[in-house]
């Protein structure tokens, strides 16, 4: 018990502290001190359900998972630093839950000392407009934004437990290298693609990866506009790639993977399976 009631109260004293250390040394020095370690999403998944739990009741539940800058393995480098002075630069993943006794949203992140297998809460460095804006940075299309503004403002959550959940590297590996990928056009009549994270990125500068894992049931709808999408599943794995194409101008390509292994989407009438769907508006190949 004594334990319990301790460590939060260093770690408030740590972060409350944290201006007067960061006048004592450079700026180089702290942010390398604190961005050395490297995780997917799902090492810290565990740790931070137990955490929201414990701390808001067992009716909390987690509403999505952003990591904004994913490198190309699949994890984020952990700076608490730059998310705490400017949320848009953020390049961690953000755990985000509804609790029971409000309908605020909690967040956390994992705690980047190296030593640390736990996370830190930063809900108080956090408006809700803040993390929305930085949600909807993340998609290219009106439908990921839509269904974004309903996980933030309706009761639904992940349904995926996280002991059957594919982690980040290897959503991200199936959004690299998956051919075909479905692809709809503007009426959603869909069709085959051999265009993925992979060819998108052979070519342009710039190049960035954001990741979502959001539910997906309810609020993508994909199935009432293409009938006969089948295996869509309750949650999916959002990879965003961005680049500066060949004439200067700003690309992004979304894609939607599944979320358990084993998951298959098909379209069968055009005899097509994949594990990965397209959701941007770029399908030019």
């Amino acid at each position: 018990m004594f334990k319990r009631l301790i460590l939060p109260l260093l770690l408030v004293v740590s972060i409350v502290t944290l201006p007067f250390f960061m006048n004592a040394c450079s700026p180089e020095e702290i942010i390398n001190t604190v961005t050395t370690v490297e995780v997917t999403a799902g090492e810290r998944l565990v740790a931070a359900n137990e955490e929201a739990v414990a701390d808001y009741g067992a009716g909390t539940q987690l509403v999505l998972i952003l990591g904004k800058n994913v490198k190309a393995n699949g994890k984020t480098e952990l700076s608490v630093i730059n998310s705490i002075n400017d949320p848009s630069t953020i390049g961690a993943w953000l755990y985000v839950y509804r609790v029971p006794s409000d309908t605020s949203l909690r967040i956390y992140t994992p705690n980047p000392l190296i030593t640390s297998s736990g996370v830190i809460e930063l809900t108080a460095f956090f408006s809700t407009n803040q993390l929305v804006n930085l949600i909807q940075d993340t998609s290219a299309r009106n439908i990921v934004s839509g269904a974004l503004d309903v996980i933030i403002n309706a009761d639904v959550s992940i349904t995926t437990s996280p002991t059957n959940l594919l982690n980040s590297d290897a959503s991200l590996s199936l959004a690299n290298s998956t051919n075909p990928v479905i692809k709809f056009n503007e009426n959603f009549v869909p069709a085959s693609s051999s265009l993925n994270g992979n060819t998108f990125f052979s070519t342009g500068t710039n190049q960035t990866r954001n990741m979502i894992l959001m539910p997906a049931a309810g609020t993508l709808n994909l199935p009432d506009f293409i009938t006969n999408l089948t295996g869509f599943p309750a949650d999916l794995w959002i990879v965003q790639y961005n680049k500066t194409n060949t004439s200067n101008v700003s690309e992004s390509l979304v894609l939607g993977t599944v979320v358990q292994s084993g998951q298959m989407m098909g379209i069968p009438s055009i005899s097509v399976q994949s594990q990965v769907i397209n959701l941007s508006k770029y399908v030019n190949e």
